[in-house]
């Protein structure tokens, strides 16, 4: 008898900025998403381990395909094995315009303009990146980002990565933040309480995000290497998604709390009620709080749907 065991590959966010979708496929590569309505209900026990979600081809017409792993194996670095890693033809894209190699397909893919973008997170971390055309919102939203804005539209790939590392050297402003910092940042992490408003709601984040943006368009505007570039200053805002909206006004208000325990392991049961990048606000059965879970940690683990519920944390508000 077939495992009814699906292969996690996290949160998915179309382009057109509708519903996500959990990302699951079954042990054949068939898909068996679930999409992330409001009121969704979610219960499902994880197996010890992580998979190999496959590699990617970069093809010159018909954009970007997914492989699955051939041979199912374990995740032997982040969530590829060494065969799929090396077969990955999206790994080219970070080096490129330091090593000028990468394969065809993706040689065309970087010949287009692309977006330098600063986003910034409910923790306070903002971070600089880039995204093509056609993923401009879509990356931001992948990623969570609860203040953005595109900066700059850069003439090619080679040139928006090579703006990218220019700010990350001069300014200090990283490129990556950790995806588990960012739901945390959501709430107060193991305090069994609502989330400390007082050191960023919404109007201080955007406050402190348009610092950080300022200080990127100064340095495109006056500096002497970013104008040599080929570079089309902007100043457009990213509009978060819609299904996010309950997740941020919690967190705005201070009043989002840490899911109890990982995704990563065990059994959970709980209804969607929000989705904001790879974190889910979700309600448990006997509570009216919406508690902030961590789903990146689901990417390459094996799933099997099943019927449990998710226990509410022994918490006591504060009297004072």
């Amino acid at each position: 008898m077939e495992s009814p065991a699906l292969l996690s590959g996290g949160i998915e966010w179309p382009a057109d900025g509708s519903t996500p979708r959990w990302d699951l496929r079954t042990r054949h590569g068939e898909s068996a998403d679930l999409v992330l309505e409001p009121g969704t209900r979610c219960s499902f026990a994880v197996a010890p381990g992580r998979w190999c979600l496959g590699h990617v081809l970069v093809h010159a017409v018909g954009g970007w395909e997914h492989v699955e792993c051939p041979r199912a194996s374990r995740a032997e670095r982040g969530t590829q094995c060494g065969p799929c890693l090396a077969l990955d033809q999206a790994r080219y894209m970070h080096d490129f315009h330091r090593s000028g190699i990468a394969p065809p397909g993706l040689r065309e893919y970087l010949a287009r303009p692309q977006w330098l973008y600063v986003a910034t997170f409910a923790h306070g971390a903002s971070k600089v990146g880039t995204a093509g055309e056609g993923n401009k919102w879509r990356r931001l939203a992948q990623q969570g980002a609860v203040a953005g804005t595109y900066v700059a539209l850069v003439a090619d790939g080679r040139q928006v990565r090579v703006l990218e590392d220019l700010v990350t050297g001069r300014l200090g402003l990283g490129q990556a933040v950790r995806a588990s910092a960012k739901t945390a940042g959501l709430c107060e992490p193991g305090q069994g309480g609502p989330s400390a408003a007082g050191v960023y709601d919404a109007v201080s984040l955007a406050r402190m995000h348009r610092s950080e943006v300022e200080r990127v368009l100064a340095l495109i505007a006056e500096d002497r290497q970013a104008r040599e570039l080929g570079i089309e200053p902007a100043d457009e805002a990213f509009v978060p998604p819609r299904p996010a909206a309950a997740m941020l006004s919690a967190w705005d208000a201070g009043e989002l709390y840490p899911y109890p325990g990982w995704l990563s392991a065990s059994t959970h049961g709980f209804v969607v009620d929000s989705v904001l990048g790879q974190s889910l606000g979700v309600r448990l059965e006997g509570s009216d709080r919406l508690y902030a879970a961590d789903a990146a940690v689901l990417k390459g683990r094996r799933v099997t749907p099943g019927e449990y519920t998710t226990a509410i944390p022994a918490a006591q508000d504060s009297l004072f």
